[in-house]
């Protein structure tokens, strides 16, 4: 099953907001084998059932559908994995918020045939390519705020978001530009795109396991494209080095 994807329509909530599903897939939690199974957008409910599911028992590996969710809870399910040490798999797809911070915290990571993890930008992004302004107009719609006040609040939130994923990021030593790096020149992915293992080792999301032909897994069925990008092999991926818009 594949979701729809659908462009920003607030900037401030880039990672909050879900792939539209043609037919959603139905959020739960199980436990089986020592196996955790997460499906659905990620939300601090869902973790809770998560933890609920899994307390007092062994776990080792956590599989997981999303199509992303909520930062902080992202982070916090993200933590969760780095700190017990699991093994990630995905079997269908982790985008956005699952791509971010659940998939490069795994111990052991695996991608099934014809499953997909890709990006398409986090708060680090917004805050340096000044993005995050785009959702002052859609504070002041949505919430009735002057444009002072809406700045305001749009910028202390990609601020705090963005500190928490440096945090978060340092913590299970991976570089954060992995994110983003395929928005920028020279590859400006409209939407999404996804990496090789061998460029993912490039940010430091080792231990990954893909099939010989991930390149080319089909993903004619996101309504908008998900891109293959393959990085430069002389050019570090360091934002720095890039011209940020």
């Amino acid at each position: 099953m594949r979701p729809d994807t659908f462009r920003y329509f607030s900037i401030a909530a880039l990672l909050v907001h879900m792939l539209l599903l043609a037919t959603p897939a139905v959020a739960g939690i199980r436990l089986a084998a020592g196996t955790a199974y997460y499906s659905g957008p990620i939300s601090a409910e869902l973790n809770q059932q998560l933890l609920a599911t899994v307390k007092g028992k062994a776990v080792k590996r956590l599989v997981i559908t999303s199509s992303g969710g909520e930062v902080e809870a992202g982070i916090a399910l993200g933590l969760w994995v780095f700190d017990h040490r699991l093994n990630v798999e995905v079997t269908d797809y982790c985008l956005s918020s699952c791509a971010n911070y659940v998939f490069p915290a795994g111990h052991r990571k695996s991608i099934a045939p014809g499953a997909i993890v890709a990006w398409h930008g986090n708060y680090h992004h917004l805050q340096q390519t000044g993005l995050w302004r785009d959702d002052i107009a859609v504070r002041m719609e949505r919430h009735g705020e002057d444009a002072a006040t809406a700045e305001m609040q749009a910028r202390e939130l990609v601020d705090r978001l963005a500190s928490l994923e440096q945090d978060f990021f340092a913590h299970i030593g991976v570089n954060e530009f992995i994110c983003w790096i395929g928005k920028l020149p020279p590859y400006s992915a409209p939407n999404y795109y996804f990496l090789s293992r061998k460029d993912m080792a490039r940010f430091g999301v080792s231990n990954v396991q893909t099939p010989p032909d991930y390149e080319n897994t089909d993903v004619s069925g996101f309504s908008h494209p998900i891109r293959y990008i393959t990085l430069s092999p002389s050019k570090p991926p360091r934002a720095e080095l890039f011209d940020i818009p």
